[in-house]
């Protein structure tokens, strides 16, 4: 079982690794940042490709579109480069494309770090420097093109890749094809072997990849076939958990379908030894080799030598990032409940006076702003409530100073070019209800998309519950509960916006769990404005559905659940207490009150759930603020309180 101190020592872990560079010489993208800390799966992915592997401009073209095939299967890529001296990780795509069309760029192996920086240099990483940043940064996969080996005249040159060296003491592993195809594949073999590196190959069998070929033609082989995604996960999770100072070789064979075939009939060996040969000649060496050869290479297969580099690291990528989710999905780490939905900059205005609208003039009122959005209220409540492994995945423009210092447990996928969403309400000088309310939410309904969702499967897939506010789109919702549905979730819903939003759930009662809505919602999501019978007929009709609670305002909750209908009066307010002051959350207190005793015991305790949220309701009323900071007062002696003396409520006749 996974503890509290395990996943303190993980952070520590990773945030000892960060620290490992000084502050001033590197810097973490702030989404690979999260991704770390919230242990979601990242690939590392070098930059030499980009500035001296492939020409301009398929270099950037390739780079850009290696980073979309890792979310697509679930991770965030990290591609590290140098950049006028600081150490990158995780390339914005101005940054990728900066480098990748800059002149005169270096090409940055481990050796050459303190020289570059102290130079303030831009440079592409190799294999070996990338493997360190990644290490240092606590990444544990790597997809490439190729890794660097032993030279086919090493004999002589005594020249041998510092990336075998670097696999040898830092435990990554290491996706591509093999290693470069101009390379002595069995002394690079031997070599490794001797530096107590595991090298595999990805497939049905053991044959070691030639790059731009499936097989080598003298027939070397890896230490054994990996045949599916889950092994290799595992292969992985053993190197990390045996703390091995080395790290690990996947060997993935290009398809056969792009395995190069020369215009001229030539194979790709009787290419690359002529090249060789003619580099000899013009006195050639050291780390100019490799680029001269590829020049070469492509002359001579009429570019065809360009589509296969990019399609066989497309498959390494591919392949890496399904590695990295399910490395990342076979940690214990889980949360009891993963919230998605609306994170906003909410400004509510209190009237002093009754509301006249009058052109030109300025109303006395009381202006508060605060973070908000029916997502995030439960779970700041929640927090409050102080319930163990709940957390809020959203979206927002570049964060302000109040959503960067807010500590509600989030992931926060911040877009840029996007607003961050906004609401203003404007509340009634009396009874402190709604009179209207003004939003830009559209960034929900933009970036919350099915493939976000795919995106962050890991997360997903390791709650127990899912539960998300009427804010997603309708593609969204129907993706998120089919989701919920293949890996056996329990999906509560919480309405937002009004009715027009809510009846955006009407189709897929049949697979919720748990309904929170108010009086209107529910008559926009059962088309009925017969509140009672609508309730029997749902609940009847929906097996899966074991709890609806519809709020009523001042006149409590109406509570159904698979054999009873109960309308529960709202809790009287103490006569020390000032009048009702905010009532814009006191449904998402009710909601988060009530959750947080389902996730301790789901239906057992349906009246304590119900006195839960109804006294957290009760204490927000009463609040200057959206969420009662009173509500991490709530402890079991009130519910008990509650339970025997306060909790009042009528049966409806089924």
């Amino acid at each position: 079982m996974h503890t509290v101190r395990q996943s303190f020592l993980l952070r520590s872990l990773n945030s000892r690794q960060i620290r490992s560079f000084s502050s001033h010489l590197f810097e973490i993208n702030p989404e690979v940042k999260s991704a770390l800390a919230e242990h979601r799966p990242v690939v590392a992915c070098e930059t030499a490709i980009l500035t001296h592997g492939l020409p301009r401009p398929v270099n950037i073209e390739t780079c850009l579109q290696i980073e979309q095939i890792i979310r697509k299967h679930g991770s965030i890529p990290a591609t590290i480069g140098i950049l006028n001296g600081r150490i990158k990780i995780g390339l914005t795509q101005t940054e990728l494309e900066q480098l990748g069309s800059s002149k005169d760029v270096e090409k940055a192996s481990r050796r050459d770090l303190p020289y570059l920086i102290s130079r303030r240099a831009s440079a592409g990483t190799t294999v070996a420097a990338t493997m360190l940043i990644a290490h240092r940064c606590g990444i544990s996969i790597f997809a490439t093109g190729g890794v660097g080996g032993v030279h086919r005249d090493s004999q002589i040159t005594g020249d041998i890749s510092s990336d075998l060296d670097e696999l040898g003491r830092t435990p990554v592993c290491v996706i591509s094809s093999g290693v470069k195809s101009i390379l002595d594949i069995p002394r690079t073999l031997e070599y490794l072997e001797t530096k107590g590196v595991g090298v595999y190959t990805f497939g049905e069998t053991n044959e070691f990849p030639n790059f731009f070929t499936r097989t080598n033609e003298v027939g070397s082989r890896s230490c054994a076939a990996i045949r599916t995604v889950e092994e290799a996960a595992q292969l992985v999770r053993s190197m990390i958990d045996l703390k091995l100072d080395s790290g690990l070789l996947l060997a993935v064979p290009i398809d056969k379908e792009d395995e190069i075939v020369t215009n001229t009939g030539k194979n790709i060996e009787s290419i690359i030894e002529e090249s060789l040969q003619q580099a000899t000649k013009e006195g050639i060496i050291g780390n100019k080799v490799t680029p001269y050869v590829l020049g070469k290479i492509r002359q001579q297969t009429g570019n065809k030598s360009i589509k296969t580099n990019q399609n066989l690291v497309y498959k390494n990528a591919r392949i890496a990032s399904q590695i990295a989710a399910c490395l990342s999905s076979s940690q214990p780490t889980s949360s009891s409940l993963i919230l998605l939905g609306a994170r906003n900059l909410d400004l509510h205005i209190q009237l002093h006076a009754d509301f006249v609208p009058n052109k030109g003039s300025t109303l006395p009122c009381r202006l508060q702003q605060n973070l908000g959005g029916v997502a995030y209220n439960v779970t700041h409540a929640l927090h409050l409530l102080k319930t163990p492994s709940i957390r809020l995945l959203t979206v927002s423009g570049t964060s302000t100073g109040m959503l960067r210092t807010d500590p509600v447990p989030t992931i926060v996928h911040e877009i840029p070019g996007e607003s961050t969403a906004s609401y203003i309400s404007l509340l009634d000088s009396k009874s402190s209800e709604l009179i209207c309310g003004f939003g830009d939410m559209s960034i929900y309904e933009r970036q919350i998309t099915p493939d976000f969702l795919d995106k962050n499967l890991s997360i997903l897939i390791k709650s127990q519950w899912i539960m998300f506010d009427a804010n997603l789109s309708r593609s969204a919702i129907k993706h998120l509960i089919d989701i919920g549905v293949k890996y056996e979730k329990r999906l509560a819903f919480i309405s937002a916006g009004g009715p027009r939003k809510a009846e955006r759930i009407s189709e897929h009662l049949r697979n919720l769990h748990v309904l929170f809505c108010n009086r209107l919602e529910f008559e926009a999501i059962t088309h009925s404005s017969s509140i009672e019978s609508s309730l029997r007929k749902v609940l009847t009709e929906n097996r899966d559905l074991k709890l609806i609670c519809i709020t009523m305002g001042a006149n409590g909750v109406l509570v159904g659940t698979n054999d009873r209908i109960r309308r529960y009066k709202a809790l009287a307010l103490n006569k020390t207490q000032h009048e009702i002051r905010n009532v814009t959350g006191a449904g998402d207190s009710f909601a988060a009150g009530v959750m947080s005793q389902l996730l301790k015991s789901n239906l057992e305790n349906l009246e304590r759930a119900i006195a839960c949220g109804l006294l957290a309701a009760k204490f927000t009323l009463t609040s200057a603020n959206t969420i009662s900071e009173r509500l991490h007062t709530i402890d079991d002696a009130m519910l008990d309180e509650i339970c025997s003396n306060e909790l009042q409520y009528e049966n409806v006749n089924l």
